[in-house]
């Protein structure tokens, strides 16, 4: 249970950190907000904030399963013998 703890946890910081420098780039070249800019930017500015924050939610919780899934998987063999 701890070890699994610990995977979850290195996967959900390494998943937001990757989510975090990545997702900027990807909303500014794939997306396209749904208003133009004119002399309001507040919406399209919640829009592209709101995109970002789904994005790291996504990318924290995938990160988190890959990694419990690896840990408890991969490195299962590692742990139990070094008990």
């Amino acid at each position: 249970m701890k070890n699994g703890v610990r995977w979850l946890t290195i996967g959900c910081v390494l998943g937001g950190i990757a989510t975090s420098w990545l997702a900027p780039k990807a909303i500014a070249w794939y997306f396209t907000p749904p208003i133009e800019m004119a002399l309001n930017c507040k919406t399209p500015i919640e829009w592209a904030l709101h995109k970002l924050q789904l994005a790291q939610l996504f990318g924290t919780l995938a990160g988190g399963i890959l990694f419990l899934i690896l840990g408890l998987t991969v490195f299962k063999g590692n742990n139990s013998e070094g008990k």
